[in-house]
């Protein structure tokens, strides 16, 4: 605006000038130059005095327009905080559980902790609360010497019949499957039961089709206030209840480990010694099937006497070594055969008989010891007797003797060792029949590595003696490894 005024200003200067230069020009008079010469200043004048009013006019509309201005710019940075602190508030509310969320999540994990097994894992979902267990194993060995039977073994053959006959095996038998049932419980009566069985059945076409077998079938019940415990079923024995952490599927029978599986009606009491209940005591009685080989007559020599096998132990759980839990048990068992020697039914009894101890010491958190001695008759189907039961020349019973101690060492996380031995010997004065196996003896070690929880790989190395009535001795050295992957 400044501009067009001073243009004005300028142009009215110079005709000014031009107009006072040619009446000054003029030859006569001076009057009407000076008239002219007032009438310009008084323009002049009133040229400055509208510019003044003008400049008035325009600063005062860009004051009125800066203040307006300022005051929108306020109102907005007010609008801005305003809008900053509703998406903080949103930002906070949405980082706040959702009560009607975490009612539902609440729900959720009160299911899961229903169903959820003590060791974390969901099981089978049914009627009833289902676990299914067990493991996948392949088992790879070498032996210098021919064994029985060479998937696993129990003894080695005696070398005059094949001399130095090395063999190599492979396979996946013991692949073991299972189901844990549990439930319903009622009245102070907690139920439960096991199926369990493995491949190692007998009958298979050839190793890649072996046959399913049952190992465990057993329902139980359990009065927890009273301590008291009934089974039902198939299961182990109850004399000779520990066993030696062997890679070899046999875990030392016949040759000092006895004890089977087999059809019982089992009874368990518990009972406190001490007010600190650091003292307890085992009261175990099983009526169990007497099972045998079969006689001439192709009749079980155990169900043809007409009476089951009585099974019986006594343990003692106590503090020992730095207050761990030591046990110590006694335990036997008793029953008749009756073996038919023709097929008019004529027949000769004889009884089967078992007596022996069992010791379980924690030596220290990384060492634990366990062994069992016995002695007995007729232990061919407890795997004692290295797997013979009756002297065919006097038609009794053979008396044999025998035991093992086993060490599992667990120096670090990951890793476990184990060492032992066992032995199984007969009563030589109760043998006549040449061939028969007399002593068998073996020492072994292995070492386990967990992959993780569910996956371990194995490495185990033994050594087999065998000796036999009037022929050689059988010896092998076995090496095996394993896989594993429970589930």
């Amino acid at each position: 605006m400044r501009t067009p005024c001073l243009l004005a200003i300028i142009c009215w200067t110079v005709w000014g000038l031009v107009a006072v230069t040619a009446e000054a020009a003029e030859p006569a008079g001076a009057e009407p130059a000076a008239a002219n010469t007032a009438d310009l200043l008084q323009r002049i004048e009133r040229l400055e005095q509208a510019l003044r009013t003008q400049n008035a006019t325009q600063t005062q509309a860009l004051s009125q327009e800066n203040t307006a201005l300022r005051k929108r710019l306020r109102q907005l940075e007010g609008e801005m905080q305003t809008l900053r602190t509703d998406l903080a508030s949103q930002r906070a509310d949405a980082n706040k559980p959702d009560p009607e969320v975490e009612k539902l999540r609440a729900i959720v994990e009160t299911l899961q902790s229903d169903l959820r097994l003590k060791d974390g894992r969901m099981p089978v979902l049914s009627k009833l609360d289902l676990e299914l267990y067990g493991y996948v194993k392949l088992d790879a060995s070498y032996d210098t010497h021919e064994t029985t039977t060479g998937n696993f073994a129990l003894f080695t053959l005696p070398e005059d019949a094949r001399t130095r006959d090395n063999e190599f095996n492979i396979t996946a038998r013991q692949t073991r499957l299972g189901l844990r049932i549990k439930g319903p419980d009622v009245e102070g009566v907690k139920t439960s039961g096991v199926i369990e069985g493995d491949f190692y059945g007998a009958g298979g076409a050839s190793e890649n089709r072996s046959t399913f077998r049952m190992r465990h079938a057993y329902l139980q019940l359990d009065w927890p206030e009273e301590r008291f415990t009934v089974l039902a079923g198939q299961t182990w024995d109850l004399i000779s209840p520990l066993n030696p952490n062997t890679l070899n599927f046999t875990i030392l029978w016949d040759c000092g480990n006895i004890g089977h599986r087999r059809p019982q009606l089992r009874a368990t009491k518990n009972v406190w010694l001490n007010a600190q209940k650091t003292v307890d005591l085992t009261l175990q009685a099983a009526v169990s099937r007497t099972i045998d080989r079969a006689s001439i007559t192709q009749t079980d020599t155990g169900a043809d006497s007409g009476q089951p096998t009585i099974q019986g132990r006594t343990a003692l759980t106590f503090p020992f070594i730095d207050d761990r839990p030591a046990t110590v048990g006694v335990w036997g068992h008793w029953g008749r055969e009756e073996y038919d020697v023709d097929a008019a039914g004529h027949a000769e009894t004889f009884d089967t008989w078992s007596a022996g101890m069992d010791v379980a010491v924690p030596v220290a958190d990384w060492l634990t010891v366990k062994a069992e001695i016995w002695s007995g008759e007729a232990l061919d189907t407890y795997f004692g007797g290295i797997g013979q039961g009756i002297d065919l020349g006097r038609l009794d019973g053979l008396g044999a003797c025998g035991g093992w101690l086993a060490a599992a060492i667990t120096p670090w996380k990951k890793w476990t060792f184990n060492i032992g031995a066992g032995v199984d010997a007969l009563d030589e004065s109760d043998v006549t029949v040449a061939g028969t196996r007399t002593m068998n003896r073996s020492v072994f070690g292995n070492v386990i590595y967990a992959i993780n929880e569910q996956t371990s790989v194995g490495v185990e190395i033994s050594h087999w003696v065998t000796e036999y009535q009037g022929r050689g001795t059988g010896d092998a050295l076995r090496l095996q490894s394993s896989l594993i992957y429970k589930f």
